[in-house]
C-alpha cells in the first residue's frame, strides 16, 4: 500500500455542518454511517517501555510508526489489528483480522503464538511485544462521519467527541467509561487523498479560517488518561 497525503485540521460544530453541506452533493457517505450519519471508533494503542511512541509524537519524527486494535460501535464483532506508519507528513497502514481471543490475550499481555503463516501485521506485533515489550497503554474513540470519492482517492473525515480510557480491561465492552480530550464544541477534520487533492473538493474545504495542525489521537488521550490516573503528566 503506498503512502497517502494526510492533513489535519481542528474545526467547530458549525463549521462542520456547513462543510456537510458542501461535500453531500459531491462525495459519498460512507457506507457505516448510523443514523445520525456517524459511527464509533474506539482503538486501543500499544508502546513499549520507553514510551517511544509518545515521545516519537510528541517530537514530532518523521519515520513512526504506531500498532493499534479496532472496533466499531462497540461490538467486538469485527476487531482489527492495525500498524499505521507516518513518513514525512504521509501515512499508509496495514492490518489484519483478530479474533476476540486473541485480543483478549493481547489486551492481557500475552504474546501471541509465533506462526510463519500469520499474518505479518501479527507477526510484526509477536516481535516488538517479545523485544521491545509492547503492551496496550491507552484507548481512543471518537465519532467518525466520513465523505468518500473515488477521483485521488479522497477521504475525508469529522472525529467529533475525541475520548480517552486507561481501563484497558475494558476495550471489548459495549460501553466503555472515557474521559474527553478537547474543548466543548471542537473537532478534528481529516483529509486523506493519495497525491493531488480535486479542486472542487479543495473549492469546498475552503472556509478562511482552517489551519493545519499537526493534532494526534494518540497522543492528547495519553496526556489526558495518565493525568486522570495520576494527577500528572507523562
Amino acid at each position: 500500500m503506498e503512502y497517502r497525503v494526510e492533513e489535519k485540521y481542528v474545526c467547530t460544530e458549525g463549521e462542520l455542518l456547513i462543510l456537510t453541506g458542501r461535500l453531500s452533493p459531491l462525495m459519498q457517505e460512507d457506507a457505516h454511517h448510523g443514523e445520525e450519519r456517524r459511527y464509533q471508533i474506539r482503538s486501543l494503542y500499544f508502546d513499549d517501555y520507553e514510551n517511544s511512541c509518545f515521545a516519537e509524537t510528541m517530537d514530532g519524527v518523521n519515520d513512526r510508526k504506531k500498532f493499534r486494535i479496532r472496533i466499531y460501535g462497540g461490538c467486538a464483532d469485527k476487531i482489527s489489528l492495525e500498524v499505521k506508519y507516518k513518513l514525512n507528513g504521509m501515512t499508509r497502514k496495514d492490518s489484519c483480522m483478530l479474533t476476540e481471543e486473541q485480543c483478549s490475550a493481547i489486551m492481557a499481555g500475552k504474546v501471541p503464538a509465533y506462526k510463519k503463516d500469520a499474518p505479518k501485521v501479527l507477526r510484526m506485533l509477536y516481535l516488538s511485544m517479545q523485544t521491545m515489550l509492547l503492551r496496550p497503554v491507552v484507548i481512543v474513540q471518537y465519532e467518525r462521519t466520513a465523505f468518500v470519492n473515488k477521483a485521488g482517492n479522497v477521504r475525508v473525515t469529522f472525529d467529533r467527541n475525541i475520548s480517552a480510557s486507561a481501563d484497558i480491561r475494558r476495550f471489548l465492552d459495549p460501553k466503555v467509561r472515557v474521559l474527553p480530550v478537547m474543548e466543548k464544541g471542537k473537532h478534528i477534520l481529516e483529509v486523506k487523498y493519495d497525491e493531488v487533492l480535486p479542486a472542487y473538493i479543495a473549492q469546498a474545504l475552503e472556509t478562511g479560517r482552517l489551519q493545519q495542525t499537526p493534532y494526534s489521537k494518540y497522543r492528547e488521550c495519553r496526556i489526558a488518561a495518565e493525568a486522570y490516573n495520576t494527577g500528572g503528566m507523562l
